[in-house]
């Protein structure tokens, strides 16, 4: 009968034990793949560009103007006349191959106090491209644009937002922040319904750090003015996008 009672006080405290380590194992299960999480997500963000600016409540949200040999250049003069009007400088995103050939057109807008940035030199997918490929496309465009505007571009947007690993990888190796946006007018869809992209921006969640997507189109060139009057009435200033990135200098300042 003893026995039977050892036994079982035994056998109890085998099972305790037994759950204990069981809960341990389990806890320890739960924390790994929490702290493997975090890990992953930072590298997966590691990868991606930004589509914010990384500026902490710099009051600004950035406009950026897309111009590639394949969109409608004549539309630029009217679109810096109305920031000139409304007294605000963006950022225009050239690609190599549209800067070799409309070299015063660039030089003009850099004369109108507007930020340069680099687009790639062609319009290809960039997602799809190798490494080395990347570099290639980025670091010819980033010559040619630099050396007609005499100074670093610092700022790379992958043609239509085509980022891979590698692209993001290219452009940081070049010393370039690559960002992408979190406001698209769709104007090239919209090219000419002014309304439709004033009332795309209207439903945006604009924030301090928003970056809204343009290009120059009949329709931007109409709607920019009202464009900029959105962020006014959200209590922010349209800018460039050093006024919402860190860049290490007075840029943004």
């Amino acid at each position: 009968m003893l026995m039977m009672v050892l036994t079982k006080r035994k056998l109890k405290k085998i099972i305790s034990v037994i759950l204990a380590i069981m809960i341990i194992i389990a806890g320890s299960v739960v924390l790994l793949s929490k702290n493997t999480q975090e890990v992953f997500n930072l590298m997966v963000g590691a990868q991606l560009p930004y589509e914010r600016g990384d500026k902490k409540d710099s009051g600004y949200v950035a406009l950026t103007c897309n111009i590639d040999l394949g969109w409608e250049t004549e539309y630029v003069d009217k679109i810096l006349a109305a920031l000139e009007k409304e007294n605000t400088k963006i950022t225009f995103t050239v690609t190599g191959k549209w800067a070799e050939k409309n070299k015063d057109e660039l030089l003009k807008i850099q004369a109108a106090g507007h930020e340069i940035g680099n687009h790639g030199y062609q319009h290809l997918d960039y997602a799809n491209l190798s490494y080395e490929d990347n570099i290639k496309q980025i670091s010819t465009s980033q010559k040619i644009i630099d050396d007609i505007i005499g100074q670093e571009t610092k700022f790379f947007q992958a043609p239509a937002g085509a980022f891979g690993p590698d692209t993001v990888k290219a452009a940081k190796s070049l010393g370039y922040i690559p960002f992408k946006w979190d406001a698209d007018t769709i104007d090239w869809k919209y090219r000419n319904q002014p309304q439709v992209i004033v009332d795309r921006i209207k439903g945006k969640d604009l924030k301090s750090g928003s970056i809204i997507l343009m290009h120059p189109t009949a329709a931007t060139s109409e709607a920019i003015d009202d464009i900029i009057n959105i962020v006014r009435d959200k209590g922010l200033n349209a800018g460039r996008l050093s006024d919402v990135f860190n860049t290490g200098d007075n840029t943004g300042k």
